[in-house]
């Protein structure tokens, strides 16, 4: 259900019971990807310049396909080391490895609900909300039909989530080039 929701939440149509997603309205700003993948990080960072001048808001966070994650993750300087640091140490020895690490200091959420090729960037916090009716309303029966014969339990899983975006600009696609 959490992974259908976050689908919905970014990529959602708007159509019969499908929520509109943030991809998909309309004043939502456009990084367009680099020539090659080395400029995949500038091309995140001039996106976060863009909700600042657009808005007068800071972007908080971004949502980022694994594979794409792991093509930052994976990131080496001409010295062979990792930019975001090594399987064992931090950054260059330093420290300790952190757990998917932050994109220039935003709040980094990996899933594969995102469009890969794509990360969606934005003033999450102000920009837009995530109305909830009641919470999650599970059912279960087995008198429908002949599923009490059959043994057969019929299960309903169901919520009411509804999404306001008050500032579309404040959030960025961001195009990412192929490595």
């Amino acid at each position: 259900l959490t992974m259908f929701e976050e689908a919905q939440l970014l990529s959602g149509n708007g159509t019969g019971q499908n929520l509109l997603g943030i991809r998909n309205r309309s004043g939502v700003q456009v990084q367009a990807a680099p020539a090659s993948a080395a400029g995949n990080a500038d091309a995140v960072f001039q996106a976060m310049t863009k909700v600042s001048t657009a808005t007068s808001l800071t972007a908080d966070a971004l949502v980022i396909h694994p594979l794409d994650y792991q093509e930052f993750r994976l990131s080496k300087d001409g010295n062979g080391q990792y930019f975001g640091g090594g399987y064992f140490q931090g950054q260059y020895g330093n420290g300790s490895v952190l757990e998917n690490p932050n994109l220039w200091g935003l709040r980094t959420v990996v899933t594969t609900a995102a469009t890969q090729g794509e990360i969606i960037l934005g003033a999450f916090r102000v920009g837009a909300t995530v109305y909830r009716k009641g919470g999650v309303r599970v059912e279960a029966t087995n008198t429908h039909a002949d599923n009490f014969t059959n043994n057969k339990v019929t299960v309903r899983a169901e919520e009411r989530v509804a999404l306001a975006v008050r500032y579309p600009a404040a959030f960025v696609k961001v195009g990412l080039a192929a490595a």
